[in-house]
């Protein structure tokens, strides 16, 4: 009898397995039914082993060259069937003439309250309902009225900075951009004055930190089997921290009530103030007004959608500048020439043509959105590819920019790139930075004055360098878009 137990112990197994393998597999013939190629060494989880083991960036690059002569190739990210579009026209049928059928953006992880109605996963008519409601708080009269808490936070890195070149720090320019970011997006979002250089362990800064860190464990099994985000929601556990959330909504709780209690609603002129009177100010008044949920997403999509964006843009923009003192040397003219001594604001950094070039390269060299991904809600063919309902799409922003035929010598850090000219010469889609289309960033334009406010306030006063722990070439990590041996610099004052 004992080997009938045995033998049924294996019988099953073996079934388990099968059922395993098929469950595993099941999708990974797509690609081949649809005749469209796939890179090599797709196993039982796609081609997930490849993007371990070479890093997303050289994966992007690599195939993106090996399909040279394709408009788009098929990628098994562990089930998911994922279509590449390499193709820019291609590109931009999706983003804008087809965008009806690319509403969604893919969600591998959906999250709870107080998260829940954020711009960045939400879906069809919510998704678009939100956005209309506080595009207008993107405006240029809008992002004017933001502008001094930007220029406030801009004087205190500078504080910071000078008594780190004083005492002759060398400095991460990571970190560093990162708690300008914090303290901007507190300040915009959440009615928090802070200072986070100056004192890292505050608790807000600590708490939006956290919020953007992800349990790995659970975010790997929900990608591997989606199918338990219901078990994970029943059993109340959450891919990204339920406190740190909890307490940034708290952050906004607070603020609004302290401003209708002390009569400073609608006069404060910050992010939170002006999505608060959005619907009124709109003068339709034909649409539901935010709920409490939606203000706490709203605030809280800063950090996820502002904090790594500035904080990688800035501190890589300083970097290129300090081992390029040529460039570095024509910004600070620049603003030399145009601001003089007056202090950046809103009005005159719309003056300073070439930092924005210098911007531009470095974002080209180092994308925040290094991937822009869309989800097919409807079957469509588009230049005579059929992409069925259902399916992710990703452009490969990071190959794109990095691609010599569209940028000769891409390694090199060359801002003559985004003259009027040399735009004008190249596909307008060769440069994705934000996205484009109604799904596009919508913090674009908030992005771009923060960063050229920041950067020139330092600039003006101070001149980055090269230092012992510089190393550049800089290596990017392989899953995120940081230098693995830092952004190093020191920081002296202009004479």
């Amino acid at each position: 009898m004992e080997w009938i137990t045995w033998l049924t112990v294996l019988l099953v197994l073996v079934v388990a397995v099968v059922l395993f393998v098929r469950m595993m597999s099941a999708n990974h013939n797509t690609f081949k039914k649809m005749g469209i190629d796939t890179p090599p060494g797709a196993n039982l989880f796609g081609h997930f082993a490849l993007g371990v083991e070479h890093g997303m960036f050289k994966c992007q690059t690599e195939y993106y060259k090996m399909f040279k002569d394709h408009k788009v190739y098929g990628w098994y990210d562990i089930r998911t069937p994922v279509l590449i579009v390499k193709d820019l026209d291609m590109a931009k049928d999706i983003m804008v003439k087809h965008f009806k059928h690319f509403t969604d953006r893919r969600v591998p992880v959906e999250h709870d309250a107080p998260f829940k109605d954020n711009l960045l996963t939400l879906k069809g008519d919510k998704w678009k309902r939100i956005r209309s409601i506080i595009t207008p708080t993107f405006s240029s009269g809008r992002l004017k009225k933001m502008a001094p808490h930007v220029e406030r936070n801009a004087k205190l890195l500078l504080e910071n900075l000078r008594r780190k070149q004083e005492s002759g720090e060398e400095i991460e320019l990571r970190d560093a951009c990162s708690c300008f970011a914090l303290d901007v997006i507190a300040s915009i979002g959440f009615g928090l004055d802070i200072n986070t250089l100056g004192d890292p362990s505050n608790t807000f800064a600590k708490e939006a930190r956290n919020c953007t860190n992800p349990n790995i464990l659970l975010l790997v099994s929900l990608l591997f089997f989606p199918e338990l985000r219901k078990v994970l929601r029943a059993v109340g556990l959450a891919v990204f921290p339920k406190k740190s959330m909890e307490y940034l909504a708290r952050a906004v709780d607070v603020a609004i009530e302290g401003r209708r209690r002390d009569g400073s609603a609608g006069k404060l002129n910050d992010f939170l103030d002006l999505v608060m009177n959005a619907e009124q100010e709109d003068g339709e008044g034909t649409r539901e007004p935010l709920t409490r949920s939606e203000l706490h997403s709203l605030s809280i999509m800063l950090i996820f959608g502002g904090l790594e964006t500035i904080s990688t843009v800035m501190s890589f923009t300083l970097f290129l500048l300090a081992v390029h003192p040529d460039c570095c040397l024509r910004a600070q003219k620049e603003i030399d020439d145009k601001i003089g001594k007056e202090a950046p604001s809103y009005d005159n950094v719309q003056q300073l043509d070439y930092l924005e070039m210098c911007l531009s390269e470095a974002m080209r060299m180092a994308p925040p959105g290094f991937i822009l991904d869309r989800q097919c809600v409807e079957d469509v063919t588009i230049q005579g590819v059929h992409i069925p309902k259902g399916m992710p799409v990703l452009v490969p922003i990071y190959a794109i920019h990095n691609d010599p035929e569209i940028w000769p010598r891409p390694e090199t850090f060359d801002p003559e790139r985004f003259t009027p000219e040399n735009k004008a010469s190249r596909h307008p889609y060769a440069f994705l930075p934000f996205g484009q289309g109604p799904r596009n960033c919508i913090g674009m334009r908030l992005a771009l004055v923060e960063l050229k406010i920041a950067l020139s306030t330092v600039l003006q006063k101070f001149t980055p360098v090269k230092c012992s722990k510089t190393v550049y070439p800089f290596n990017l990590s392989k899953t995120l878009l940081k230098a693995n041996d830092g952004l190093w610099v020191k920081i002296e004052a202009r004479k």
